[in-house]
C-alpha cells in the first residue's frame, strides 16, 4: 500500500492536479469512531460519533460540490453502498490494513479506476451563536482517493477548529470571508469539502 499525503490549505480555485481519468466512484462519508475503522491516522477520541444526521448532510454538501466542479460521471453513493454491504471487513491484526483491503475490495467490487473515501473524523458544534461564542466550531475530515488497479492511494485531510482573527491573522482572511461570524461546523465541512475536493482533482 502506497499512501501520499496531501496537507495545506487552497487559496485558488483551481483544481491542483489533473482530473483522475478512468471510472470514478464516490462512497458516502462514513463516520469511524474506533481507529480501526481508519485507513490512516489515529482519532483523538475513541468511541465518540457525529450527531445523527451528519453524514447525510455531508452526503449532500458533497454532492453538490461535486456538481459545483462538474464532475457528473461518477459511480454514486448508493451503488457503491451495495459493496459496502457484499465485502467483508475481515481483521488482519495489522493497524490500517484491514481497513485498506475492506476498501480496495469495495473498489474491485464496483469495478471503479478510483474510489473516493471520504471519512469524518471530529465533529464538534459551536458553543454559541454567530456573533459570539463559548466553543467555536471545530471539524476534521480525510479524503483518500484509491487507485483500484495501482492499490495506491492519496490522502488529503482537512481540519480546522475556527479562531477569532485576532487569534491567528494568518486566517484573518478566512474569517473575514465568512463574514466576520463564528460558523457552524457544517459551514466548516463544507469549506473542507471544497478545498480537499480540488486538492485531489476532482
Amino acid at each position: 500500500m502506497s499512501i501520499l499525503l496531501l496537507t495545506g490549505c487552497a487559496t485558488s480555485r483551481t483544481a491542483a492536479v489533473p482530473r483522475p481519468e478512468g471510472k470514478l466512484a464516490v462512497a458516502g462519508f462514513t463516520n469511524p469512531v474506533y481507529n480501526w475503522e481508519l485507513l490512516a491516522g489515529y482519532l483523538d477520541e475513541e468511541g465518540k460519533p457525529a450527531p445523527d444526521g451528519t453524514l447525510a448532510t455531508l452526503n449532500m454538501v458533497l454532492a453538490d460540490t461535486l456538481n459545483k466542479h462538474q464532475v457528473f460521471d461518477y459511480i454514486t453513493p448508493s451503488a457503491v453502498q451495495q459493496c459496502e454491504d457484499v465485502v467483508v471487513f475481515e481483521d488482519s491484526g495489522l493497524p490500517k490494513l484491514s481497513a485498506w483491503k475492506y476498501w480496495l475490495g469495495v473498489g474491485k467490487c464496483i469495478q471503479a479506476d478510483f474510489l473516493l473515501v471520504p471519512q469524518l473524523t471530529s465533529w464538534r458544534e459551536r458553543d454559541g451563536s454567530s456573533a459570539g461564542v463559548k466553543q467555536p466550531a471545530s471539524v476534521a475530515i480525510d479524503f483518500y482517493l484509491i487507485d483500484v488497479n495501482q492499490e495506491r492511494m492519496i490522502r488529503s485531510r482537512y481540519e480546522e477548529t475556527q479562531q477569532a482573527l485576532l487569534d491567528n491573522l494568518f486566517t484573518a482572511r478566512k474569517f473575514a470571508d465568512r463574514g466576520g461570524k463564528w460558523v457552524s461546523a457544517t459551514r466548516l465541512a463544507s469549506d473542507g469539502i471544497e478545498e480537499k475536493l480540488m486538492e485531489l482533482g476532482l
